[in-house]
């Protein structure tokens, strides 16, 4: 009579076809993945396919971890000042207070830094802004070093979040500072200089820029770091 499979035999021959298509399956796949990392494969070695895009992956995020690792432990939120030098007093006063209309808000003078200056703002104290200041600087003696009327253009200044980090950082970098380290300016902020130039041990300075970084207070910090 006619052969009548039945649910059992069924359900074998329907395994076997199954474990035959993965096979085939597995074998073609396979044989794509082996051409698509080999050399030739569309001129390219390692094109970023498979276990390619694996690898480029994996080397994507390990930059990213190393680019993260670098942040800097401080912020630079602006300019602080700029400090002009002239031997001519009531001529740098003549320009800045007279004519621009600067108002003068200070006065300071150190022997040992041989120098008589006066403290001007620029600009007005807002919610989100404060005034740079402008320091016009004579030398006690022009004949006594330091020279600070050479050059015309002193230094100028920047406000900074964290002082004490951010030196610290920079050295690791190979930024060179003057001697001195951190101590007490002119306006009774604690400051630092960075060198003009560079040299052997610490090459990067202020590319013939004498610049000098200010501990803002907390009230500048916070206006400026809305910015």
């Amino acid at each position: 009579g006619r052969f009548i499979p039945s649910t059992d035999f069924l359900s074998q021959r329907f395994s076997a076809i199954l474990i035959m298509f993965y096979r085939r399956y597995c074998s073609i796949r396979s044989s794509t993945l082996r051409s698509q990392t080999s050399p030739n494969h569309f001129g390219v070695k390692g094109i970023f396919h498979g276990h390619a895009a694996q690898r480029n992956q994996v080397r994507m995020n390990a930059n990213t971890t190393s680019i993260l690792s670098g942040i800097k432990p401080f912020r630079i939120l602006g300019l602080q000042q700029i400090a002009v030098g002239s031997t001519e007093e009531s001529s740098m006063q003549r320009l800045w207070v007279d004519i621009f209309g600067l108002e003068k808000v200070g006065r300071y003078i150190s022997e040992k830094e041989n120098v008589a200056e006066d403290i001007l703002n620029l600009g007005r104290e807002t919610d989100s802004s404060v005034p740079i200041e402008v320091d016009l600087m004579c030398p006690l003696d022009e004949n006594r070093s330091p020279s600070v009327h050479k050059p015309a253009l002193n230094h100028v200044g920047l406000w900074v979040d964290d002082l004490e980090r951010a030196v610290e950082w920079m050295d690791s970098k190979g930024v060179r500072f003057t001697p001195g380290g951190i101590r007490k300016g002119a306006a009774g902020h604690d400051v630092t200089f960075i060198h003009p130039k560079g040299n052997d041990d610490k090459p990067i300075g202020g590319a013939g820029v004498l610049i000098e970084l200010v501990q803002a207070p907390k009230e500048v910090i916070i206006k400026l770091g809305k910015k």
